[in-house]
């Protein structure tokens, strides 16, 4: 049975999880480390496969993976070439991969690679985080799921939890899950209180969240001090100004802004159209 850590979590909780199943100490070695984890002779070198359609990004993942354990062996901008490079003699691999160009594609590569490998670890990197995206992503098998921000150091120490066993998954799909339990107690709220013939319900197609996180736009706010508002993280701010983008159809925050001053009048209430 897969584990899940919240790699961006409290030390505490990660370590009293770990404790657990004996894996304690090598978290401490992990952690302790201030440099990427390198070869020595008692770590194994673990065959790894790079997937990545960017030649700069994927020459410069070569760069910083080459002195450590994880010195690719299959590097290529699709995973059929990759496979190519690997000596399949039965052991436990390391599978990097893009997802964020085709990222229902890459969920069913992973998928057949962990049908025909059952030993194969997968690490999917995104530009941003969908809830539904990284729910898809460990249904398909994904042993992590990273944003191509996160500095080097958390790579590695992520691939050493990976190849350790463990399934690492972000700290904002904790806060999406927490936004969308508050989301639908807000809608029930405002259903119960809504009188006959008053619109107290937000603009169409938007949640009670997105439609006060609209109005932030249109006070110019930043997704910082949106964060601290609403006591949530900046990449959660951001997942909600991305569908509200979507959902009323703005190229920018600036027209989000201008949409929301002709549909969301001072009073509170979405205007009727």
């Amino acid at each position: 049975m897969r584990k899940n850590y919240d790699l961006d979590g409290s030390p505490q909780t990660v370590a009293v999880s770990l404790a657990r199943d004996g894996a304690y100490p090598r978290y401490l070695e992990l952690s302790r480390s201030v440099e990427p984890s390198r070869p020595q002779e008692n770590l194994d070198v673990v065959s790894t496969l790079l997937v990545e359609p960017n030649t700069l990004l994927r020459e410069g993942l070569r760069r910083i993976l080459a002195e450590t354990a994880y010195d690719p062996v299959g590097l290529s901008s699709n995973l059929v070439e990759a496979l190519e490079g690997l000596d399949d003699s039965g052991k436990v691999f390391l599978l990097i991969i893009d997802a964020a160009r085709d990222h229902l594609e890459t969920c069913e590569q992973v998928r057949q690679l962990k049908e025909s490998h059952p030993l194969a670890r997968a690490v999917m990197l995104v530009d941003d985080y969908d809830l539904a995206e990284v729910f898809a992503a460990f249904q398909a098998g994904a042993d992590a799921y990273l944003m191509k921000s996160i500095s080097c150091e958390v790579l590695i120490k992520t691939l050493d939890l990976v190849m350790l066993g463990e399934t690492v998954f972000p700290s904002a799909v904790l806060d999406l899950l927490r936004e969308q339990v508050l989301q639908k107690a807000d809608e029930t709220y405002v259903q119960n209180a809504a009188k006959p013939g008053e619109d107290n319900v937000p603009a169409k197609g938007l949640s009670v969240r997105e439609t006060v996180i609209l109005r932030c736009l249109m006070d110019g706010d930043s997704n910082k001090l949106i964060a601290r508002k609403f006591d949530i993280t900046e990449a959660t701010v951001k997942v909600h100004v991305k569908a509200i983008l979507r959902k009323i159809h703005a190229k920018n925050r600036t027209q989000a802004a201008i949409w929301a001053a002709s549909h969301l009048p001072a009073d509170g209430r979405s205007s009727t159209n």
